[in-house]
């Protein structure tokens, strides 16, 4: 299963809607009324999305694939840290996963998946958890 995920979310305001980015820094400097509202249109974005549920039973492996719109420098987790939690949290809401622990998803990858300009987004696959596979050897694979 896979989810098409924007990097941003826009806040209604009386004068013109707000994007708020997701990553760490804007989510440790926001008043905790205006998180609130992101972590709701998030909600709202991720039930757009199709959500069917996974196609197996947990353990789940989530791998988390960043596309920027730049080449400019960026801290993985910095921004994967926010886009976990608030997908996690509104998956658990609408139903598709029962829980975010460690019994549950045992395995979260974040991922560089390259610059795309026309289309900066975060793609989340869904797929079962196996501990015998290797992740390192997934990663020398990659690069």
């Amino acid at each position: 299963m896979k989810f098409v995920l924007p990097l941003s979310v826009n806040l209604p305001r009386k004068k013109g809607d707000r994007v708020w980015i997701l990553n760490l820094n804007s989510y440790r400097n926001t008043h905790f009324h205006v998180l609130n509202q992101a972590k709701v249109e998030w909600a709202r974005t991720v039930i757009h999305s199709p959500v069917d549920g996974p196609d197996c039973e947990p353990p789940y492996r989530f791998t988390y694939t960043v596309f920027p719109a730049s080449n400019r420098k960026f801290d993985l987790s910095n921004v994967l840290s926010v886009v976990e939690k608030f997908t996690d949290d509104a998956l658990i809401e609408c139903g598709v996963i029962p829980d975010d622990s460690y019994k549950i998803i045992p395995c979260i990858d974040y991922r560089f998946g390259g610059v795309d300009k026309q289309f900066p987004r975060v793609e989340l696959e869904i797929r079962p958890y196996s501990p015998s596979e290797e992740v390192c050897k997934e990663a020398d694979e990659i690069l």
